[in-house]
This record gives C-alpha cells, structure tokens and sequence, in this order.
C-alpha cells in the first residue's frame, strides 16, 4: 500500500498565480504571446503554432512540468500553458482563501474554451486531469477532445473502493488541517517521501519538492481537501468528446491490477474513451517515459498538425 498511501498523503496523484504578464513559473520555454485571456484562478502563457491545445498541471505543480512535452510538439500546436494560482511560487491571487478552487479552475477554463473559433483540446494531469473532467462538463464547455493524464473520476476509490463523498469527507477534512500544521521542515520530509513514489528520477524529486516547498500551503491544502471529495463518477458519461486516459502502469506499484480495474470500469461509462498505459512510469509520467508519454498524447490529439502521424 505504500504507493498508495504516499499518493494518498500527497493529493495525489500530487500531483497550477500571478497575471499573464508574470505567472510565478519557471517555465522554460520562451513565451511568444502572452494569451488574451484573465482568471483570478490561474494565468495563461502561449507558444507555439497550430491547433490549440491548453495544458493543465497538478497539484502544486509549476506549468514548466509541460516542458518536455511543449518542446517536443510545439512546432504542430499552439500550447496555452496554465499556471494554477498558488502553486509552485505563484501568487495565490483569487485562490488564496477560496473554498472551490476546483469548480472555479473549471469554469474559468470553460469560459477560456469559448475564446476559440475552432475548439482547443484539454490536456490535464493528475488534479489539472480532474479539473479538465470538469471543465468539459461546463454547459458552456468548448474543448474538441480531452487527454487525462493518471487520475481518476473519483480519486477516493484507491483508498476504500466503497468510498462515497460522505465518507471520505471527514479524512479529507482531518488531512487539510494536518497539512496546515506541519511545521516547514516536517512538510519537506514528507513531500520527499511521497514524491519518490510519484518519479523516478532523484532530479525530478527534487525539483518536484521545489515546487511544494513554493506552493501556497493554504491554497495547496485545500486544493488536496476538494480533490479527495470530487466524485465525477457518474457525471464523466455525459463527456461525448473523444477522451483519452493516459495512466502509469509499472512493476513496483502495489495492487496494479486493481488499480487498472478502476481505470477500465470508471471510464467505460464514457462514450468515446480509450485508455493508453504508459509501461515503467510513477505518476509524473512526462518526466519517467517522456517519449512514450508524447506519443500517447499525440495520439490523444488525434496526431493535430502532425500529418496523421500518431506514432
């Protein structure tokens, strides 16, 4: 259970702030426009050139998280990079004391959507993917395709598969307040801890463990409380746009087989799903299997300004 209960300790799946024009990231890649677009939730950096494309980080992450990916598909789209307020050192802005920062995150994407002539996709990881869950069931959801990336309708169920939001509601209510009280040093253990069950890479632990030790902890921590009580379970069938779940899936996680199980039967609600494991990854799968972490979303993408080469 042990990459459960980090995962579980973390947010998890731990896994974005300050105005376009200074998002608070350490994003890498050089920004050629800085998106038209304000939220009180999150900023927009854009680079890039072809079918529109928004990427969606994960709990405490920084946008750069993107990085590897953007470089290796920016010559075929244009990404709009998201940078959660409060997270990784950016500001924490309209997220600082809210209580439905998740639903916020959505709605203000859902608006973002309908900027678009022709409808962008959505890619999201880990809480970036459950936001994107609810972002396409907006009323006014304008996306052409979702990529999820290692998340699940309701994270809950890798706790007690018999998890409902009431149960769950008090544990996450009891984690948020210890989150809040673990001193500076006690905060950095435990990330680190989980963390390494998240990558592989010692680098990428580190880096990852940056980004948490910068996060806004009361907008961090009460991300994680709205995570573990969002049940899209019976919500996700309503998604009609083509949805591609990209999930870790290596020998050293415990219960991997369970865990798939919950992928297939959770997702086969959706009309128009298909799910790509991505083999020899933790959970940052960009960062452990970055070629095959692209090619998965590439074909998510439906290969977009890649001359219908998906592979």
């Amino acid at each position: 259970m042990r990459y459960l209960a980090t995962i579980f300790m973390l947010l998890l799946p731990v896994t974005l702030g300050a105005c376009a024009q200074d998002t608070g990231s350490d994003v890498s890649v050089e920004a050629e426009v800085a998106a038209p677009f304000e939220s009180d939730y999150f900023s927009v950096m854009t680079v890039g050139s072809g079918p529109d494309v928004i990427l969606v980080p994960g709990l405490a992450s920084s946008a750069s998280v993107w990085d590897g990916t953007v470089a290796a598909l920016e010559g075929g789209y244009t990404f709009h990079i998201v940078q959660v307020a409060g997270f990784a050192g950016a500001p924490a802005r309209g997220n600082q004391g809210n209580e439905n920062i998740l639903d916020d995150l959505a709605t203000d994407l859902s608006v973002f959507s309908e900027q678009f002539e022709t409808p962008p996709a959505l890619v999201g990881h880990s809480l970036g993917g459950l936001v994107s869950l609810k972002a396409a069931l907006k009323p006014n959801a304008n996306f052409e395709r979702l990529v999820i990336v290692d998340v699940l309708p309701f994270f809950s169920v890798l706790m007690d598969p018999e998890a409902t939001v009431e149960s769950i509601a008090p544990v996450s209510a009891m984690m948020k307040a210890a989150l809040l009280a673990q001193s500076d040093e006690v905060f950095s253990d435990r990330q680190a801890e989980a963390l390494s069950a998240l990558t592989k890479d010692e680098a990428d632990i580190e880096r990852a463990l940056q980004w948490s030790i910068e996060s806004d902890r009361g907008v961090m921590a009460q991300a994680m409380s709205e995570v573990l009580v969002t049940d899209l379970r019976s919500e996700v069938q309503a998604i009609s746009v083509p949805t591609t779940v990209v999930y870790a899936k290596d020998d050293a996680i415990p219960n991997m087989t369970a865990i798939e199980a919950f992928y297939s039967d959770l997702y086969s609600v959706l009309p128009n799903a298909e799910l790509i494991p991505v083999e020899d990854a933790f959970h940052f799968i960009m960062w452990d299997q970055p070629d095959a972490f692209v090619s998965a979303v590439k074909v998510g993408l439906g290969a977009q300004g890649l001359d219908g080469d998906a592979d």
